[in-house]
């Protein structure tokens, strides 16, 4: 988007973290927010890279999927299948805030598109 609002905030006296606050954060919210949200998504389902990389070391470096297959692999499957169940309900509880994040991205899209259009300065001024 080009950084001319930030630009103006700053002529017009404005500090940097009422720039970063009333320009910029407006600005990049619904980006922002729908990469926090894709990010767990992915961190709650990773499972082969923390494996591997981890080191696999109980107590240490422990996620839910890692904790399901070390609960599976001991045959404790009702404490494995609560702890997958749980994993599925952040899931789902993920899904329905990035739906929503999309409907209220969608709408402030719509009502800035019914806004009239700025009128260009006129050449003289």
């Amino acid at each position: 988007q080009g950084n001319d609002e930030e630009q103006a905030a700053i002529v017009l006296g404005a500090t940097g973290w009422q720039t970063f606050w009333y320009v910029t954060l407006p600005n990049i919210k619904w980006g922002l927010l729908y990469g926090v949200i894709l990010c767990n998504a992915r961190a709650m389902g990773e499972f082969g890279a923390v494996s591997v990389v981890s080191g696999h070391i109980r107590g240490q470096t422990n996620t839910i999927p890692l904790h399901v297959e070390i609960l599976y692999n001991e045959y404790q499957s009702v404490a494995a299948f609560a702890a997958a169940s749980l994993l599925a309900l952040l899931a789902l509880v993920t899904l329905v805030i990035k739906t929503i994040a999309e409907h209220r991205n969608e709408q402030a899209l719509k009502a800035a598109a019914e806004l009239p259009p700025e009128r260009p300065a006129p050449a003289g001024v």
